[in-house]
């Protein structure tokens, strides 16, 4: 009935006058673990007054990880939606490689706001640039070098603008499928709390989001 749920937030009516709120959340995150979230799913008369008022169970059976849940109002983000592909799921569905980066650039300031709008336009400020690269001189300057671990769809970007800051960036290491561990999560799925008309799922301006292997919602 997942998709029963995810059609009815998609209306033009619900987006007008409906409103979706958790109201319990049990569980805990983990590779064997199960949550589940507790919603309330209603409608606004012409009166301001609340009505229809349905209780939905939303299980994700192996959770990975969720965010901006605990919102009071979703709104403008209640437009449900599941992805397989997308820069949250690149960890879990998308090879890992070991780089390392030979000299340190000689205008950083300039180097990481290079990075960051190369970020922004690959992976839709999803992914924060601090993930990967963070105390700058008290050890990347210091040493010369850093070594980092990403996911394959930033090499060409960070590539790029190590090239363009005079910076050596070698690949040592690509590793994919059950050599990535607990990080090999192929069946990963996004369930993004979204609205594409306000902004693209692909980029973030905060909207709520679980990720977990399956969902599946039953109205109670």
């Amino acid at each position: 009935m997942i998709e029963q749920l995810i059609e009815r937030t998609n209306t033009t009516e619900f987006y007008q006058n409906g409103h979706l709120h958790l109201t319990e959340l049990k569980g805990q995150i983990g590779q064997y673990k199960t949550m589940e979230f507790n919603f309330v799913v209603e409608e606004q008369d012409d009166f301001g007054k609340m009505h229809n008022a349905e209780h939905w169970r939303l299980i994700a059976h192996k959770t990975i990880d969720f965010n901006g849940i605990y919102a009071d109002l979703y709104l403008p983000y209640i437009k449900l939606k599941i992805l397989t592909d997308h820069p949250l799921l690149w960890t879990y569905n998308k090879a890992e490689l070991e780089c390392e980066l030979i000299k340190f650039p000689e205008n950083p300031s300039e180097f990481i706001g290079d990075l960051f709008f190369e970020y922004e336009k690959v992976a839709g400020n999803w992914i924060p640039l601090h993930k990967n690269f963070w105390a700058l001189n008290e050890y990347y300057k210091q040493n010369g070098k850093r070594n980092l671990s990403i996911p394959k769809p930033l090499k060409e970007s960070i590539e790029k603008v190590c090239k363009k800051h005079g910076i050596e960036f070698k690949v040592k290491t690509e590793t994919d499928g059950y050599d990535k561990g607990y990080a090999n999560r192929p069946n990963a799925k996004l369930l993004i709390f979204g609205n594409e008309d306000v902004s693209p799922n692909d980029f973030s301006l905060g909207q709520p989001y679980i990720i977990a292997d399956e969902f599946i919602a039953n109205r109670r």
